[in-house]
């Protein structure tokens, strides 16, 4: 997804407007098309072989590099630029560090959501899913890292989550009422991947 961000980003080629990558892809539909295979493929990789952490940034960032790092050489670097969609502005740059450290924390102190049945543990991950959202840490590949991270946070759960009848635009609609505070949008998404038996 192309966000707007400031002008004489560097992540942009300056002659393009696509954004510099390992491969060397000058046109925006290829470049999609690439970054949608390749990361495909590391997710598919991921989910037998999850990477591991305290569900932390550092946790987020180490999912990027996983999933993006055949594409940009600042997979799993936190983003340089300010950015925007629409008329959301998510988080500042410069307060992205410490507003994750107060994010996880919390989560942290949930206990990881563990010992939640299906419909408490998607209200609360849905929560944290908007608000990883705001973040937006990544100059790219946010959305997919997101879910590659609740989805692991669930597993460590007890639970399972099937993304894979999860639209784009039911999950950008959520998102958005997540912005302005209402995350019940994402926990319903999240739910309705989850099936009722816990898995240990």
């Amino acid at each position: 997804m192309k966000y707007a961000g400031d002008r004489g980003d560097p992540y942009l080629d300056s002659e393009t407007g696509v954004l510099r990558n390992l491969l060397g892809i000058k046109e925006q539909g290829g470049l999609d098309k690439a970054e949608s295979t390749l990361s495909f493929l590391r997710a598919s990789e991921l989910r037998e072989q999850p990477v591991k952490g305290k569900f932390d940034l550092a946790h987020l960032q180490r999912i990027h590099k996983r999933l993006f790092g055949d594409v940009y050489d600042w997979a799993g670097q936190i983003r340089q630029v300010e950015i925007s969609k629409g008329s959301t502005m998510f988080a500042r740059q410069v307060a992205i560090q410490s507003a994750a450290q107060q994010l996880f924390g919390q989560l942290a102190k949930e206990q990881l959501l563990r010992g939640l049945d299906a419909d408490e543990f998607s209200k609360r991950a849905g929560h944290y899913l908007g608000e990883i959202n705001v973040l937006h840490p990544f100059r790219e590949g946010n959305g997919r890292t997101q879910r590659e991270f609740i989805g692991q946070l669930a597993q460590q759960a007890g639970h399972r989550i099937d993304w894979s009848g999860v639209s784009q635009a039911s999950m950008t609609q959520a998102s958005i009422e997540a912005y302005n505070g209402d995350s019940s949008g994402m926990a319903g998404l999240i739910r309705a991947g989850m099936p009722d038996q816990i898995f240990f």
